[in-house]
């Protein structure tokens, strides 16, 4: 609660109103349970099994979001991971999952703020298929429609 404080005071005036107190990071905040817990919201997009609109303590890092939102998809790219930070500054994080495994070191995976939008691309194999599946695809839509216009014109 005082964490809300401080960081609400120190922020520039800007448009949303939370008390008295202007910041543009206050539309991201809201309060649940019976406790008066912090919550923020976060989002996450891209190879991941239930993409969505997470609401998340502030002890949660990215590691345990991937983890909320049903895990990578078999085509992730585990090693660009990108978060989109818009306060205080915008800014892109990259971070490298497959490095985590290796090693075991948690302190290379970022904690989410307020607002965060983590997006986990396909590996670049995975393009390459979902591009050679669209020429399949086409190639055997215009088979069809050749084959059903030689049959019509013979007739």
């Amino acid at each position: 609660m005082v964490l809300l404080y401080f960081l609400l005071l120190q922020v520039p005036k800007s448009s949303s109103v939370v008390g008295q107190v202007e910041s543009p990071a206050a539309k991201y905040y809201l309060y649940v349970g019976e406790e008066g817990d912090l919550q923020l919201k976060v989002s996450i997009w891209g190879e991941i099994g239930m993409p969505g609109l997470y609401s998340i303590t502030e002890d949660v890092d990215m590691a345990t979001l991937i983890s909320l939102a049903g895990g990578p998809t078999k085509n992730a790219n585990l090693s660009n991971i990108k978060i989109m930070r818009s306060f205080p500054r915008p800014e892109v994080i990259n971070v490298n999952m497959k490095g985590y495994f290796k090693t075991g070191n948690r302190a290379k995976i970022p904690f989410l703020k307020p607002g965060d939008m983590v997006k986990v691309d396909g590996t670049p194999w995975y393009k390459v298929q979902e591009v050679a599946k669209f020429i399949t695809e086409a190639t055997i839509t215009i088979g069809v429609y050749y084959q059903l216009y030689n049959l019509l014109k013979n007739k």
